[in-house]
């Protein structure tokens, strides 16, 4: 790869970002405006901000270590994602738009009338959010070392013109970003991968297929079901999703948006896992440590496109990583008033941005696997928030009793199960545990006089 044209690149790109975010500087007017874009985003930019949330460091360089080892099993990590987008498309996320709040854990105090929860789902939030932009960080200071770019000077330059456009502009620059770097990303995988596949020789095509090369994989079944199912259920309750489902300018434009990025977000995760089996089945042989899907294309193409796709990678970091940011600020400033002065929100907020940032990039440094980061954050806030939340969705009243068991028992299972990983179907057992919980929770609420008393002036 050329170092020069990748440095280059990525500097630039980033500069032009930096432009484009500078025009929605000066548009923060309220916490509206901040975290929401004034709930006036349209149909392409908010299918491109939703494709630039998925396809981001984790999916795309985690994807493609995945397959070297497992093979096509690993599409079920981005179909899970695909089809959670594909289920807000078809109704869900026209349901969350219609709720009218600014955060997925506000669903807690509107429908089960309590602040408590609504700060434990803020929490759990919080802390999955956090661990996903941990995974970005490390991806991205992973792939950089790969590359030989072991510059810490270059690497705290490129975060700190991404902190600076999500800092001062908010979700619209977020969004305004994410349109620049997912039109990049898309032309240069598609690039490489007319290159690898078409104009460098049918052969690789077939290789790629063939049964000798699917049959050189590893296989674990419990890793495959939580690929799909934990990034699926996720997909319906976690906040920088939500934000986009609260950010539209109607419901429709709402499904429209999350059923297209979930279309397009499943073609370009195609490119990633190809490369990763195609280095399986060529015996592609590299130092511990390289990024798989960059020593592929390098090995496949010429210094110059090896360093596009490397821009193109971390570009789906930071589209990744500065909506993990906007989501985790917006938890802390709109469900903790602890963290606002009243008439100084937006400033506040964006000292919240940079704290939060900082943080990240620090304990990016103590983790190693990408994928098992984003797995274990998943599976944190989907084994105790899914069941509550899907049925505040689908109902006008809940009573906080069914929604509090429901999170306890969820949080049992999910510590219980973490000391047997390679159990079968886990996820769905815990997800069991937890609407145990909220069964038992409606049990008590209907065969109590006070419960049933409490819930009759609930819905006066």
């Amino acid at each position: 790869m050329d170092i020069l044209t990748f440095i280059i690149c990525v500097l630039a790109l980033q500069l032009v970002c930096f432009y484009v975010g500078k025009k929605t500087f000066s548009e923060q007017n309220d916490q509206s405006d901040y975290f929401l874009a004034g709930r006036t985003l349209k149909f392409f930019p908010l299918m491109m901000t939703c494709i630039a949330t998925q396809v981001g460091g984790g999916l795309v360089l985690g994807a493609t270590e995945e397959a070297f080892q497992y093979g096509w099993a690993v599409i079920l990590y981005p179909m899970g994602a695909c089809i959670g987008l594909l289920l807000l498309g078809l109704g869900v996320g026209r349901k969350l738009a219609a709720l009218d709040v600014s955060t997925s854990a506000q669903i807690f105090e509107k429908i089960y009338g309590s602040t408590t929860l609504k700060k434990i789902a803020s929490s759990l939030s919080i802390v999955t959010l956090f661990m996903i932009l941990v995974a970005q960080f490390l991806a991205s200071s992973k792939f950089m070392a790969s590359l030989g770019v072991d510059s810490r000077l270059l690497f705290v330059v490129f975060w700190a013109i991404v902190i600076a456009y999500t800092t001062l502009g908010g979700f619209k620059a977020v969004v305004s970003t994410d349109v620049v770097q997912v039109q990049f990303f898309v032309v240069a995988f598609s690039f490489c991968a007319a290159w690898i596949f078409f104009m460098g020789g049918g052969n690789n095509v077939e290789l790629l297929m063939s049964s000798e090369t699917s049959s050189s994989f590893d296989w674990n079944l419990s890793k495959m079901f939580g690929w799909l199912l934990m990034p699926l259920f996720f997909m319906l309750i976690e906040q920088d999703m939500a934000q986009r489902c609260f950010s539209g300018e109607s419901p429709k434009v709402v499904s429209k948006a999350f059923f297209w990025s979930g279309v397009f977000t499943m073609l370009i995760c195609l490119f990633p896992i190809s490369l990763g089996i195609l280095a399986r089945g060529i015996g592609l042989q590299f130092p511990e440590g390289r990024s798989v899907l960059m020593e592929m294309v390098s090995y496949s193409t010429n210094g110059y496109i090896a360093a596009f796709v490397g821009c193109a990678i971390l570009a789906a970091t930071v589209s990744t990583a500065d909506s993990l940011i906007s989501a985790i600020t917006s938890n802390l400033s709109l469900d903790f008033d602890t963290f606002m002065t009243k008439g100084n929100e937006v400033r506040n907020s964006q000292i919240i941005t940079v704290v939060i940032s900082t943080a990240g990039i620090f304990l990016s440094f103590f983790f190693n696997n990408v994928v098992d980061v984003l797995i274990f954050s998943y599976e944190l806030s989907v084994t105790c928030l899914f069941v509550p939340t899907l049925f505040a969705i689908f109902r006008k009243r809940g009573h906080w009793l069914s929604a509090g068991l429901s999170i306890g028992f969820g949080a049992v299972g999910f510590l219980c199960f973490r000391f047997a990983p390679d159990v079968i179907l886990k996820e769905l057992i815990v997800m069991f545990i937890s609407l145990v919980g909220f069964g038992f929770g409606e049990l008590i609420v209907y065969n109590t006089k006070d419960f049933k008393d409490e819930i009759v002036r609930g819905t006066q």
